[in-house]
């Protein structure tokens, strides 16, 4: 019996002491939970702490900003090459009465201009002393600020407009008449500023060279107009109001269109002045007898 006693006061005792010892480790599980809930808030607020946008940095707008300094504007500074070449040729066509003319320029510039200083005055053009701008050309622009720079451009300027050629070869000898002429559009060159624009002009003079068919006509080729000879038979035309007396002469001097000569009137025997009209034909401008006729 006594054994059995302990026994049954052993089992129940030993049960008690398991028993308690789950009972101890319950508060420290329930410590971990703590532990483990308050790290993750701690950690939960750090990161959003670092994912909140960051606050805007504050400018001051009172303080001076600083642009880039711009260069030299390409297109602005070959509109002005343009405009003074277009001038140029311009001024020359009005000179020598050319019309219907087409022009047309290609303009370049050195490619370093966009790094040069903008000028704050106006561009000089150093004038190159050109007195036809047809063809390949050079200027030089200088900038006048202090400091300056000085750039070369060069153009290419072409011109296309109707000018006289020789519509058929001919020869020195050769008075130019209407049929020996044509116009044609025509691509000038450097050499031709002095072509001819209407047959009028070199109608009745000769070639001081032979001309091919289809050459152009210039005014250094021809001597001049002379469209009487001295000797020559020549038509006098004397107008008063509606009616014109015809007559027949002998031309005394060399005369060019609209230039007055001594012409003697074969029927009176009588000299008197006459303006050359065309080729062979006068107009008798005074019937008075000249002082001193040369003959």
């Amino acid at each position: 019996m006594k054994r059995h006693t302990h026994l049954a006061i052993i089992g129940p005792t030993f049960n008690f002491c398991r028993t308690r010892q789950r009972g101890a480790q319950f508060p420290s599980r329930l410590m971990g939970i703590f532990l483990a809930v308050a790290l993750l808030l701690f950690c939960g607020k750090s990161l959003a702490s670092t994912a909140l946008p960051a606050q805007p940095t504050t400018v001051d707008s009172t303080a001076p900003r600083k642009s880039p300094t711009p260069g030299v504007d390409p297109t602005a500074l070959k509109q002005f090459v343009h405009d003074y070449w277009q001038q140029r040729f311009t001024q020359h066509a009005q000179r020598v009465n050319w019309r219907d003319y087409q022009w047309q320029i290609e303009v370049s510039i050195p490619d370093a201009v966009s790094k040069l200083p903008p000028c704050r005055q106006p561009y000089q053009p150093e004038d190159s002393q050109v007195k036809f701008p047809v063809g390949r050309h050079s200027l030089r622009l200088r900038c006048p600020d202090s400091p300056g720079w000085v750039i070369t451009t060069r153009s290419q300027i072409s011109v296309l407009m109707p000018v006289v050629v020789a519509r058929v070869a001919t020869g020195q000898e050769h008075y130019l008449q209407e049929s020996d002429l044509a116009v044609t559009q025509v691509l000038l060159t450097p050499q031709m500023d002095d072509v001819l624009t209407s047959p009028a002009q070199a109608i009745g003079r000769r070639p001081q060279r032979s001309l091919r068919a289809g050459q152009p006509v210039r005014n250094r080729m021809l001597e001049a107009a002379m469209l009487v000879r001295k000797g020559d038979k020549v038509n006098l035309t004397l107008a008063e109001g509606e009616m014109a007396i015809s007559m027949q002469g002998t031309a005394l001097q060399d005369g060019q269109k609209g230039e007055t000569i001594s012409i003697k009137n074969e029927k009176s025997g009588k000299v008197i002045s006459a303006s050359v009209s065309g080729p062979g034909q006068l107009l008798i401008l005074n019937e008075a007898p000249v002082a001193n006729p040369q003959h």
